[in-house]
C-alpha cells in the first residue's frame, strides 16, 4: 500500500490507513526513545504527560540529574559518556580535593572553602589531615629551638599549636569522655554529663596529665627528627583509627556530632587504616609503625569498648577521647624505642 503525503499532494486528503501508519511509526519511535534510557537518567516519571509530538522525552527527574547526585556525594558512573564526560580522569581528582576540604573544615580552623560532602564520606583522608596536623606542630617545635628556646618549651609551644590548630576539638572530647567515667548513675545522666559545657574534675585531670605526657616525651625525644617522627605518625594514626570505631559501634544517641558525621563507607575505612600505617612507616620505620599501629587500635578499641558499655555507643565526644588517648600512647611508643 503506498501511503500518500499530503505536504506533496496538498489537494488529495489523508488517507485513514494512512494516518493509523504514521501513528504506529511515531509511537514505535517514541516507545524506542524510552527504552534507551534505562539508567533512569532520562527515563519518564510516573504519571507524566507525554509531549504534544509524542517524540520528545520528558526533562529528567532532581534525582536523576547529575548536579543532584554531585551534592548527595553520588559516585559517577566511569562509563556513562552523557555523566562523566571527557572530566572522568579528573573525577578521583575532583573527590580527593574535596574530602581534603571537608576534613581540614572540620579537624582545623583553617579558612577553607567549606563543602557539603558529609563527614563520613571524607574518612579517607582523615590520616592525611592528622599528618597535616603533626608537620604543623613540627614546624612550631622547630622554629622554638630556632630562635633559642630550650626543648621544654618548644615541645609545650607544639602541643598548645595542635589545640589552637583544632580548636582543641579532641581535648574537649576527652575532657568529657573523663567527666562522663566520674559521674554515678544511669546511661541518661552519663550523656547528660558529656554534653554539659562545664568542665569537671576528672575533665580537668585528664586534659592536665595527657597533656604533661605529651609535653614530657617530646622533651625527652630532644631531637627534631625524632619529635617530626612522632608528631605526624601520633596524630596521622589517632585519626586514621577513628572511622573504625564509627563503624563498628553504634550511636549511643540519635543526635549530636557524630549522627551528622554518619557512618563511613568501608572502602573509605581500610584506605583511613591504611594511609594511617604507612605514613607511621615512612616517618619511624617499619618496626616502630608496627607497635605504634598495635597500641593505636588496642587503645582506640578500649576506649570504644568503655563507651560501649557505658553509653550504648559511641559520641563525638567518645571520639575526641580515642583521638588523645592514641595519640599520646604512640608518642609514648616513640619515646620507648629511642
Amino acid at each position: 500500500m503506498t501511503i500518500s503525503d499530503p505536504a506533496s499532494d496538498p489537494a488529495k486528503p489523508e488517507t485513514e490507513p494512512g494516518k493509523q501508519a504514521i501513528s504506529a511509526i511515531t509511537g514505535a519511535e517514541s516507545a524506542a526513545d524510552g527504552a534507551a534510557t534505562v539508567d533512569g537518567t532520562t527515563g519518564d516519571r510516573a504519571g507524566a504527560e507525554p509531549s504534544a509530538g509524542g517524540t520528545d522525552a520528558p526533562e529528567p527527574s532532581v534525582e536523576a540529574r547529575p548536579d543532584a547526585a554531585e551534592r548527595a556525594g553520588a559516585a559517577v558512573d566511569p562509563t556513562d559518556a552523557n555523566s562523566a564526560g571527557e572530566a572522568i580522569p579528573n573525577l578521583h581528582l575532583h573527590g580527593l580535593g574535596r574530602s581534603l576540604l571537608t576534613g581540614l573544615g572540620f579537624f582545623t580552623r583553617l579558612p577553607v572553602r567549606p563543602t557539603d560532602q558529609p563527614l563520613a564520606d571524607a574518612v579517607a583522608v582523615f590520616s592525611v589531615i592528622g599528618a597535616v596536623i603533626g608537620i604543623a606542630a613540627t614546624a612550631v617545635y622547630v622554629i622554638g629551638l630556632w630562635i633559642g628556646l630550650s626543648g621544654l618549651m618548644s615541645a609545650i609551644l607544639a602541643v598548645a599549636a595542635t589545640a589552637v590548630l583544632t580548636g582543641a576539638l579532641h581535648d574537649d572530647g576527652l575532657a568529657d569522655f573523663a567527666d562522663m567515667l566520674g559521674v554515678r548513675g544511669d546511661r541518661l545522666r552519663k550523656l547528660a554529663v558529656m554534653r554539659d559545657s562545664t568542665i569537671g574534675s576528672y575533665g580537668t585531670l585528664a586534659l592536665v596529665f595527657v597533656n604533661l605526657m605529651k609535653v614530657a616525651a617530646l622533651a625527652d625525644l630532644a631531637v627534631p627528627g625524632q619529635v617530626a617522627s612522632a608528631l605526624i605518625a601520633a596524630h596521622a594514626l589517632g585519626r586514621g583509627v577513628l572511622p573504625l570505631v564509627m563503624r563498628s559501634y553504634p550511636l549511643a544517641r540519635s543526635d549530636g556530632l557524630a549522627v551528622h558525621a554518619g557512618k563511613p563507607p568501608l572502602k573509605g575505612t581500610y584506605v583511613s587504616i591504611a594511609l594511617a600505617v604507612l605514613i607511621a612507616g615512612l616517618v619511624g620505620g617499619p618496626s616502630v609503625a608496627l607497635v605504634a599501629t598495635v597500641a593505636a587500635f588496642v587503645v582506640a578499641f578500649l576506649v570504644a569498648q568503655i563507651a560501649q558499655r557505658q553509653l550504648g555507643g559511641y559520641t563525638g565526644d567518645v571520639l575526641g577521647a580515642a583521638e588523645q588517648l592514641v595519640e599520646v600512647t604512640v608518642i609514648l611508643n616513640f619515646v620507648s624505642f629511642t
